[in-house]
């Protein structure tokens, strides 16, 4: 008789055990996955590139003036009066060619007549040595004729030299400005008639930062860009480099020669440098957009920055 109320008691718990794996599995189980959030993907998209080996330029960029290679103030030595402008704005001209005359006609009577004297005394000396090889004239007459023979030819040179500084000419060949006077003008030798530039070459300097003084020398290669030329970029490369850096700026000056064949270059036209520092061959060269920087630059608290790929 006690055998029936225990098989009673299994009998109902195995019906409940029964009841809550069906109502796990009907309900309650499908509102738990319900409520788990979906699952993501894995799947990353990423694009590659093919990485290949070239060389790799560092440069700095500055500003600078151009100056032309050699470049003077045309005056006159003397004064008077123009009688002659034989040149024209932007001319090129050569080396002793004529620029400018002056009133001239006093200088020309003096040298024809020093011309005259030197020619009478010079007939003069003639006879006298003739008279003096028959010993009909003294030693002491031929000597001071030959004295004044002497001076007439000084006075003709100081004549002509006169004469030539009644025109202006170019000291060098180069490429003439604006003009300063016009015809009938009285100048002096404070009167800028023109300028005078040799442009075959300019001279440009520039001043970049002392960071970078033990890596620039001579013969490094520049450009140079301006806006007067847009489109176009004019090689060259550094002459001299300054042994100084400036206390108030923390640089130093640098001049390079650009050649200007066709004098496209004008003094004084501002442009912008770039000079190339260091250059590094058979550099790894990937896109810019593959590498990423962590940190900062390096500063003066000593931190750097690290790039990976």
């Amino acid at each position: 008789m006690r055998l029936l109320p225990q098989l009673g008691i299994a009998a109902l718990l195995a019906a409940l055990v029964a009841g809550g794996w069906y109502w796990t599995a009907a309900g309650g189980g499908a509102q738990d996955r319900s409520a788990q959030p979906p699952r993501r993907s894995s799947t990353v998209v990423v694009e590659t590139a093919i990485t290949r080996l070239g060389t790799v330029t560092e440069t700095v960029t500055a500003v600078g003036v151009t100056r032309a290679a050699s470049a003077v103030k045309i005056v006159p030595s003397t004064a008077g009066l123009v009688t002659r402008i034989a040149f024209e704005a932007g001319q090129r001209v050569r080396a002793g060619a004529v620029l400018v005359e002056l009133d001239s006609a006093s200088e020309r009577a003096a040298v024809r007549e020093a011309e005259s004297e030197l020619a009478n005394l010079r007939a003069q000396m003639a006879r006298a040595e003739s008279l003096r090889a028959r010993k009909l004239l003294s030693a002491a007459d031929l000597d001071e004729l030959r004295a004044k023979l002497g001076m007439a030819e000084a006075r003709l040179e100081a004549v002509r030299s006169q004469l030539q500084k009644r025109s202006v000419r170019a000291p060098f060949g180069g490429v003439v400005g604006l003009r300063n006077i016009n015809l009938g003008a009285y100048v002096d030798s404070s009167t800028v008639l023109t300028t005078l530039d040799d442009l075959t070459t300019v001279e440009l300097e520039f001043r970049i930062p002392e960071r970078y003084f033990g890596a620039v020398k001579p013969g490094q290669a520049v450009a140079a860009t301006s806006i007067a030329f847009p489109g176009r970029t004019f090689g060259g490369a550094v002459r001299e480099v300054d042994t100084r850096i400036e206390p108030a700026t923390r640089a130093f000056r640098v001049r390079a020669e650009l050649p200007n064949p066709d004098a496209l270059l004008p003094d004084g036209l501002f442009v912008a440098v770039a000079l190339v520092v260091a250059e590094r061959k058979d550099a790894v060269l990937v896109p810019e957009e593959a590498v990423i920087s962590e940190g900062a630059l390096l500063s003066a608290n000593g931190a750097t920055r690290r790039s990976r790929c």
